[in-house]
């Protein structure tokens, strides 16, 4: 068996499985955070249920962090209440974004089964981990039981060479994967192989699993170098990829970014769970050092967790970019999710690193928001327009 199939029937405890077969498997980890946290209090309390195994839950405060709003702040304290009572791990202290601090604390494996109740929880997939995103309803079952009902879907494996040109980096190649494979993608699992995927650091392999889900893609997954990745249906040289960006007003409307030069921006963000890493830091870091933000620029910088923080303050990026004109918030998620820091009126144009671009998404409705990678929106930031 291919490696998605095999750790599915180990899960499920059957000899194989096959795409289309629904099946029950054991979820190792269960990943949840404060901007579903009321959603999923309310599904919970409704079941009246005892709590599966709490030592396999990690909760993480990090969509709305310091509280902005009284209705944030109860959310806050209802789920210290919840893992208080149930004993199961939460990260309230400003530790980061639930994706990163996935990674730092519950030792992901490849073949571990993961539901969270998030969109992203197959930047898990970085590691080889297989997550399946979750409506709150759906991850409150899950709590209780510690199964999940799946139906089995197809593997799409995408074979990833070549190296990449100095202006280009894996999120412009998965914006490249979700454009030429749209239509293609949507419900399956993507299985990234090849020999670029076995070379990447583990901070692009998470940005590459972070995004795709955007794509309609049931979870993404880069395979480990020896186990059986399937036969490859999409082979990718990354040597012919250029710049690419999202385009409003959807993360599929996938454009390079030569077609939008010149632009103007007037909000520049980076980092969150999609480019929130220490290596993503260093890339804003070099580009300001020589140039400072544009005046009529804001841009908004959020590390992924403390230790990416730490690690910016060891490395003087942290006082660098405030000098020259950046914002950096404490660790979290930003102004992703438009909860708060950062949101966008009416007539903004933003480039980002986050995740979606649909109209309100950081803000304001007629707000315009482009995705691109951290060396595309730290460009922008100190040009003032894109390209």
């Amino acid at each position: 068996m291919d490696f998605f199939g095999k750790y599915l029937a180990a899960a499920a405890g059957l000899p194989r499985t096959a795409a289309g077969e629904t099946i029950e498997i054991t979820v190792d980890l269960m990943l949840a955070h404060d901007g579903s946290g009321a959603a999923l209090l309310e599904a919970w309390e409704n079941r009246r249920a005892k709590m599966y195994d709490p030592r396999r839950l990690l909760i993480t405060v990090d969509h709305a962090f310091p509280a902005p709003t009284p209705e944030e702040r109860r959310i806050h304290r209802g789920l210290a209440d919840f893992a208080q009572r149930y004993g199961c791990a939460l990260y309230n202290h400003g530790e980061g974004v639930l994706h990163q601090v996935a990674e730092e604390k519950a030792a992901l494996r490849p073949g571990m089964i993961i539901a969270g109740a998030d969109g992203h929880v197959a930047t898990a997939g970085a590691r080889g981990a297989l997550a399946f995103s979750l409506t709150p309803a759906e991850f409150a079952l899950v709590l209780q039981t510690g199964r999940l009902k799946l139906t089995v879907p197809e593997v799409l494996t995408i074979e990833l060479t070549g190296a990449f040109r100095p202006d280009v980096s894996v999120r412009d190649a998965a914006l490249v994967v979700m454009r030429d494979l749209a239509g293609v993608i949507a419900g399956k699992a993507a299985a990234f192989t090849g020999s670029l995927a076995a070379a990447m650091s583990l901070s692009d392999r998470m940005a590459l699993c972070n995004i795709i889900p955007e794509s309609g893609a049931a979870t993404a997954f880069v395979v480990p170098a020896d186990e059986d990745a399937g036969r490859s249906h999409y082979v990718i040289d990354v040597g012919g990829i250029e710049a690419m960006l999202a385009a409003p007003p959807a993360p599929t409307n996938i454009r390079p970014v030569r077609e939008l030069r010149g632009t103007p921006v007037s909000v520049a963000v980076a980092g969150g769970c999609s480019a929130g890493r220490l290596s993503d830091m260093e890339i804003i870091a070099n580009i300001l050092r020589v140039h400072p933000v544009h005046r009529d620029v804001t841009f908004i910088i959020a590390p992924a967790s403390r230790t990416v923080a730490n690690g910016m303050d060891a490395k003087g990026w942290s006082s660098l970019l405030r000098a020259r004109g950046a914002l950096v918030l404490p660790p979290g998620c930003g102004p992703c999710p438009g909860k708060h820091s950062g949101l966008l009126a009416p007539g903004d144009s933003a480039v980002t690193t986050t995740v979606r671009n649909t109209p309100g998404r950081m803000g304001a409705a007629d707000a315009d928001i482009y995705l691109a990678s951290p060396y595309t929106v730290a460009k922008a930031a100190v040009k003032g327009f894109i390209g």
